[in-house]
Formats: structure tokens, C-alpha cells, sequence
């Protein structure tokens, strides 16, 4: 085996609208090959599609074991487990279906009429100020941040601190650098909320169950949940909006064509999932016992990484791959993960983001970047891949 050293380092690359080409190379190669992690650790990279399916639906590769200090690890210090076995621990408490109904489309904390009215109003907002505008500070953060205090149960209030949380996001050397600060902040922030959270939302739903569960999580565990959970609202659904209007202002023909065929948004917005690349990391595993990915055999203990942008653009699977092609035919993409873990706000997430694209669409006919494409610049050593700004012009 060669020596951490010796092999390439994941991650290559943090553009949201370009597939690196290390990892193009990799779905070429070697579907399944060894790189070296953030943190020093070997560890397998799976970017092959057919790899990466059976990556996600093995139950011998754990979510949850990669908060053990003993096993490989992407970073220098290994996740908590409320954020890597979020799902697990609210099982235990007799919380999780609670929380999958909470993030289901059918939820009853936020209606699609409010996403839509937040989507609205915040655009209202932006034509007053005038262009240019940026469409991830004046649009994408603050309605991922609203939407989500609101689904959670949190002061809508908090929502523009809130959205500057995105650094909580933080990997490799900008992790090292903020996290540890900010992360402090925002226990406090989360500790002082949650001890007054009333009964709306979803937080208050789970901490009311919680007092009545034959194994309830501790406070310090709620909190860390709650951190998590709203995090998870903020990171992939700002970035994959603000990727939406990089598209759209950037490619004024599909934008047209949208506003004359509405019908065809929900088309579009599947074929920009499986084209985003949307990691900074991957999504991690830990095998639990020797099992076989890619017919690659990993040993137990051994760390993997899945990169589902690499999978999305396999073109074993997808003709040019790299071309958006909102008529492209239907194949199941990765975005969302695959089996037991397939993301339970998936279909929350896709109802949720065509009104906000709806919304833009509507509100900014004449929508175009006010700079020339390749002067968009992406935050570097993040989880969740998000531009800096997106700065346009009506």
C-alpha cells in the first residue's frame, strides 16, 4: 500500500459548476482508487456511478462510526456524532420518525405559500436597493436561512445572523482556522434558544416528545441536534440555489425558456442536481466489517469517501455528461443519497427550491451577470460548495 504521502490529496477542487479534473480522470481509471484526506488519513475515493450506488446502500459502510477517534478521518478531529449519527441518535429516543415526518413534504411547519412569500419579498427587497445585486448575500443565504428558522420553530429574527453561519461549514485549513470559534457561538446562540423553544416548528415538536421518551437525549445533545439540523437547511439549499441563479443569469436562452414552458422547471431543476457539484468533502463511511465496493475489497476500519458530483458526470452512465441538458432522459441521479440514507428532506428540498426559482424567474425577467462568467469566485475549504457572490443586473 503506498504511504499517505504518496497519494493524491482529496479534495481537488471547490468550483460548484466544474467537476475537477482529477476526479474526471478517477470515473475514467479508477472508479475506486486510494487519495489522502485533510486530515492525513488514507482512504478509498468512489466516483465511479455504479460504485457509488453500491457504496450508499452497503450496510456494512457506517455513517456513524466516523465519529470514532479511533478510525480514519476526513479532518484532523473526527465529527461529532450529532452530526454524523443525527438519525441514529434520535432513534434511540423514539424521535426519528418524528423528525422524517418533520422534514417530509407533507410537514405543517412552513406551507409552499410562505416559502414563496419569503422567495418574493426578499426580491422586492433587492429591486429597491437597486443593481447590482448579489444573489447569494441578497437572496440564496437569507432565504435558505428564513425558511429554515421557520420549518424549525426558530425567531425568524435570527435569520439574518443566522445566515451568516455558513462558516460552520468550514473544512481543512479554514477549519482549523474559524471553527472552533464559531462553533462556540453558536452552541451559546442554540443553548439560549432552545431553552425557551415553544411548541411550533419542529424542535419544539421533538423536544416535547423527548420529555416523554423512555430514553431521552440530554440537553447538550438536542442543542448539538438542533445546530445540525439547521445547518442542514442553510448549507445545501443556499448553495444550490444560488447555483440555479448562476445558471440562469449566465444562460439567458434556458432562462426564457423556462419562463414560456413553466412546465419544464421540475425537469430542469433534477438535470442541475446531477450537474452541480455541490461537495467540498464527500460523504464519509466507515466500514464496519471487510466488504467489497467497485470490486475493491476495504477492510474494516477503513475510511471511504463518495463522491456523488463524480457519479452524477459518470459517463458510463450519462451521455456528455458535462452538458446541461434539461432534456436529457431520466436517470436517478445521487444527489440525495441512496437507501437508508437517502436524505428525508429530498422531496421538501425540491418543492421548496422550484418556488424560489419560480419566484426569480418571475420577479427578474431581465436577469444577467454583472460580471463576466469566469470572475465568479467559490469559497474555498468548505463542506458545501457556494459561490462567493453572484453579483447581476435586471
Amino acid at each position: 500500500m503506498p504511504r499517505a504521502g504518496e497519494l493524491p490529496h482529496y479534495p481537488f477542487g471547490f468550483r460548484g459548476d466544474e467537476l475537477a479534473d482529477a476526479l474526471r480522470g478517477f470515473l475514467a481509471d479508477a472508479p475506486v482508487t486510494r487519495v489522502v484526506t485533510n486530515g492525513g488519513w488514507p482512504a478509498w475515493l468512489v466516483t465511479g456511478y455504479a460504485a457509488a450506488r453500491e457504496a450508499l446502500k452497503d450496510p456494512l459502510l457506517s455513517r456513524s462510526r466516523a465519529a470514532d477517534p479511533a478510525v480514519p478521518r476526513e479532518e484532523k478531529d473526527p465529527p461529532p456524532l450529532t452530526v454524523v449519527g443525527t438519525m441514529h441518535m434520535l432513534r434511540g429516543a423514539g424521535l426519528r420518525e418524528e423528525a422524517v415526518k418533520g422534514m417530509g413534504p407533507r410537514q405543517p411547519h412552513v406551507s409552499l405559500e410562505r416559502v414563496r412569500e419569503i422567495a418574493d419579498t426578499l426580491l422586492a427587497r433587492m429591486h429597491a436597493r437597486g443593481e447590482p445585486a448579489d444573489l447569494v448575500a441578497d437572496f440564496a443565504l437569507p432565504w435558505a436561512a428564513e425558511v429554515t428558522c421557520e420549518l424549525l420553530g426558530l425567531p425568524v429574527r435570527d435569520a439574518p445572523e443566522l445566515a451568516g453561519w455558513f462558516g460552520l461549514l468550514a473544512t481543512g485549513r479554514a477549519m482549523e482556522e474559524h471553527l472552533f470559534d464559531d462553533w462556540t457561538k453558536a452552541m451559546r446562540h442554540f443553548e439560549e434558544r432552545m431553552a425557551v423553544i415553544g411548541t411550533d416548528g419542529l424542535l419544539g415538536r421533538l423536544v416535547t416528545l423527548n420529555r416523554s421518551s423512555d430514553r431521552p437525549l440530554g440537553h447538550d445533545d438536542l442543542v448539538e441536534i438542533a445546530v445540525f439540523l439547521f445547518l442542514s437547511g442553510l448549507g445545501n439549499p443556499a448553495a444550490f440555489l444560488a447555483l440555479c441563479a448562476l445558471v440562469l443569469a449566465r444562460d439567458h436562452e434556458l432562462a426564457a425558456r423556462l419562463r414560456r414552458e413553466p412546465e419544464a422547471l421540475p425537469r430542469a431543476l433534477e438535470e442541475l442536481y446531477r450537474w452541480s457539484v455541490m461537495l467540498g468533502d464527500s460523504i464519509t463511511r466507515v466500514a464496519a466489517a471487510e466488504t467489497v465496493v467497485g470490486g475493491v475489497t476495504v477492510r474494516a476500519g477503513e475510511l471511504v469517501l463518495i463522491s456523488t458530483d463524480a457519479a452524477n458526470r459518470d459517463p458510463a452512465v450519462f451521455d456528455h455528461p458535462d452538458r446541461l441538458d434539461i432534456d436529457r432522459p431520466p436517470v436517478p441521479h445521487l444527489r440525495f443519497g441512496q437507501g437508508r440514507h437517502f436524505c428525508p428532506a429530498a422531496a421538501l428540498n425540491r418543492a421548496q427550491t422550484e418556488e424560489a426559482v419560480r419566484a426569480l424567474l418571475d420577479a427578474v425577467p431581465g436577469l444577467r451577470l454583472a460580471v463576466a462568467p469566469e470572475e465568479i469566485r467559490w469559497r474555498e475549504d468548505h463542506a458545501v460548495l457556494l459561490p462567493e457572490a453572484v453579483p447581476v443586473r435586471w
